[in-house]
């Protein structure tokens, strides 16, 4: 696989973000079927950074790529970057993925049609201001559903539920730092604080000065400053004063036990940071909604060298509430605060903070955040089998494509498998006369209506035909229409409907499979919120006749009237916003309002519902649910059931037709018979391993395995 890496730094320089480039360029090496090339955005002057990547890293400086395109600049400008990379392929070939820094470049580059399911991002790192626009590549890629790498699982969380981007692209793989070859060494002479970054005003170099006054005149003291990029000097005019005052007393010799190089390889930086005791890391406030993790933070960790760093969620997350050397810059007096953690290097604290940050350094091995990165590029694990052999060329006819969309973004991360659509404006009209192009090997009538109906009437020889039976439609006229002679598989979603379709209409036993609808089952592993344990979880409760919230509501006041200590999340639209829920020409709304109406004038129920507008962040939803309910009389294969049970969730399931071959022991004509189950459940001090067991007995419901067995059909 071909993969271009661009990125808006200037690689002449060396900061935090340089570093990242760089490691991301190692990692990638480490993959053995990726062929990289680092697509620069400036003209390539320093050779510091680049004569540390790996020889199989090809590195192209923005000039060359410039003058492909017949443009005349000093740097590859979000503006220029389409037509750059259109004339760079034209002479040297397409890249299978293109992973981008930069959000002017990713909105340039979503936007063009022949590049978008190509991209790969990295996001950016705060938090999102709900009071300002959403970022226009946000919505691009949103809706391309492009696979995005962030540093921390706070800020995967973030994507998730403020941005709604789908979890399942959303990558985490943490700082890239590189173990270094020998161990970390205790250092013998004065204690040393050393600083390694940028000279930026917020990173806390204000305070930082005032500290290196006081260290001067300490002979048991030293600081290291390693930095050299000066960052918005002409903004912040009155700390670059006495920055540059403070450098040229340093030169005069006048900071004893001070020093300060700037623009060194980054292996000799590194060799300059492991010898100090202590890791100067705090930053100014304006940083505190960054949710990514420090890249040089973490670098001091397998160095050996303890970082001092701000009090706040995201250190406290990696680090845990205990660590010694945390500080509250807006109750410390910061100087005072930090002499005393380099006066006690010899303390317990110490000793503790050595402990704790080996732990972490062990985190983040070269190994596991290769395959991790390679994940997101590649869309599939770098262990997972092939899905094919040969190259396959897949039509699938469709009015809804909803139902596939993992399925498919796996299956675009195969070389060998090309998808091509055939679109229907509704189940039974095509948007053009339906057509198998002599090239394609597969047709996929997805939902079987009248594009199944059509295409087993007019099956091209040579080409298989595969179609997949939701229960929308199997209770409608179309599958007694379809020629079921000539549909080499047919894809149904419980043993039940395996049985209907081979009883009412005739199809042979071995060409039908059970195929529930898949799940990211490993997306759903995710550490269970104290609250789940008396919390019910019911997604989606419309139309009525079908989701039964009535039912669900008999359970739970029951259980209530048990047990006042569970209460119900239910994750749904509300039927009021569905037009063709609440306008139906039935007594349904006449249903909704008399079930709204028992909850409102119930203080009991009032109380103990939330309800949790509908959105994508499914699997952080899941992590305070403990049990997962399904009250229906009627569904396919409930996926919400299985990917709660993926989660760890108990499942409580009303005995609709189907339901037993899917999840029995766990199905119950009369739903209140499940009350003890829930209370015991909620009571057990062994539930974590039911837990798991309940997760494991789904885990074959996972995409992966979906695309595999397809694939096979």
């Amino acid at each position: 696989m071909r993969v271009a890496i661009l990125a808006e730094q200037n690689f002449n320089l060396i900061d935090g973000s340089t570093i990242w480039l760089l490691n991301v360029c190692k990692l990638l090496a480490l993959q053995s079927d990726l062929t990289i090339d680092l697509v620069l955005t400036h003209r390539l002057d320093n050779r510091v950074l680049a004569q540390e990547l790996p020889d199989t890293i090809r590195v192209y400086s923005a000039d060359v790529l410039l003058e492909t395109a017949g443009i005349a600049d000093a740097q590859l400008r979000p503006e220029t970057v389409v037509d750059v990379l259109r004339a760079w392929e034209a002479q040297t070939g397409s890249y299978d993925r293109i992973f981008v820094r930069g959000a002017d470049y990713l909105t340039r580059l979503l936007n063009t049609p022949e590049l978008r399911d190509r991209i790969v991002a990295y996001a950016p790192s705060a938090i999102p201001d709900l009071g300002a626009p959403e970022p226009e590549w946000v919505r691009l890629a949103r809706a391309a559903r492009t696979r995005v790498v962030v540093q921390s699982d706070t800020a995967k969380h973030a994507m998730e539920a403020l941005l709604d981007y789908p979890a399942y692209v959303v990558h985490v793989v943490p700082p890239i730092v590189f173990q270094p070859d020998t161990a970390p060494q205790a250092w013998d002479g004065p204690a040393t604080l050393c600083y390694s970054g940028k000279i930026d005003l917020h990173y806390g170099l204000d305070w930082l000065i005032d500290l290196c006054e006081e260290v001067a005149e300490d002979p048991q003291l030293n600081v290291q400053w390693i930095a050299g990029k000066d960052t918005h000097r002409p903004r912040y005019r009155p700390f670059f004063k006495v920055m540059d005052n403070f450098r040229a007393r340093l030169a005069d010799g006048a900071l004893p036990g001070i020093s300060l190089v700037s623009n060194i390889p980054h292996a000799e930086a590194k060799d300059l940071m492991r010898q100090a005791s202590l890791a100067y890391c705090l930053r100014h406030d304006r940083y505190d909604d960054v949710i990514e993790i420090s890249t040089k933070i973490v670098e001091f960790c397998t160095l050996g060298v303890p970082p001092i760093l701000n009090d706040n969620a995201l250190n406290r997350a990696l680090f845990g509430d205990d660590y010694p050397y945390l500080v509250d810059i807006a109750q410390d007096e910061i100087v005072p605060k930090v002499l005393g953690f380099l006066r006690n290097t010899d303390s317990d604290d110490y000793a503790r903070a050595q402990e704790r940050i080996a732990e972490i350094a062990r985190q983040f091995s070269a190994e596991s955040l290769s395959d991790s990165l390679s994940h997101a590029i590649r869309g599939y694990l770098a262990n997972a089998p092939v899905l094919t052999e040969t190259p396959r060329k897949i039509m699938i006819a469709t009015h809804e494509r909803k139902f596939l969309r993992q399925f498919l973004d796996r299956v675009r991360g195969d070389g060998n498998v090309e998808i091509t659509w055939e679109t229907w404006k509704s189940t039974i009209k095509p948007l053009n006369r339906p057509h198998v192009p002599d090239d394609v090997d597969t047709v996929l009538c997805e939902w079987c209506c009248q594009n199944a109906v059509w295409h087993s009437n007019n099956k091209r020889p040579g080409t298989r035909l595969i179609v997949r039976l939701h229960r929308f439609e199997a209770f409608r006229e179309f599958p007694a229409l379809v020629q079921w002679d000539n549909v080499d598989a047919l894809i149904v979603v419980s043993d039940w409907f395996r049985d209907r379709a081979i009883e009412r209409y005739g199809i042979a036993p071995e060409r039908v499979h059970v195929m529930p609808q898949y799940i990211d089952w490993h997306g759903l592993q995710r550490p269970k919120l104290p609250e789940a344990r008396f919390t019910l979880g019911l997604v989606g409760i419309n139309p009525f006749e079908h989701k039964r919230f009535d039912r669900a509501l008999d359970f739970f006041k029951a259980l209530r009237q048990r047990d006042s200590r569970f209460q119900l999340a239910v994750r749904s639209s509300m039927p009021w916003e569905i037009q063709w829920v609440w306008d139906r020409q039935d007594d349904t709304r006449a249903k909704f309002e008399e079930t709204f109406q028992r909850i409102f004038t119930d203080p009991d129920l009032a109380s103990s519902i939330r309800f949790d507008p509908a959105g994508q962040d499914m699997e952080e939803w899941y992590r305070g649910v403990g049990v997962i309910l399904s009250s229906s009389d009627s569904e396919g294969c409930h996926t919400s059931v299985i990917e709660g049970m993926a989660s760890g969730c108990l499942p409580v399931v009303h005995d609709w037709p189907g339901a037993r071959s899917l999840f029995d022991p766990h199905v119950y004509a009369d739903m209140t018979k499940a009350i003890p189950a829930v209370v015991a459940f909620a009571d057990d001090p062994e539930a974590g391993q039911t837990r798991e067991s309940l997760a494991s007995s789904v885990a074959c419901h996972d995409v992966e395995n979906f695309a595999q067995n397809f694939m096979k059909l």
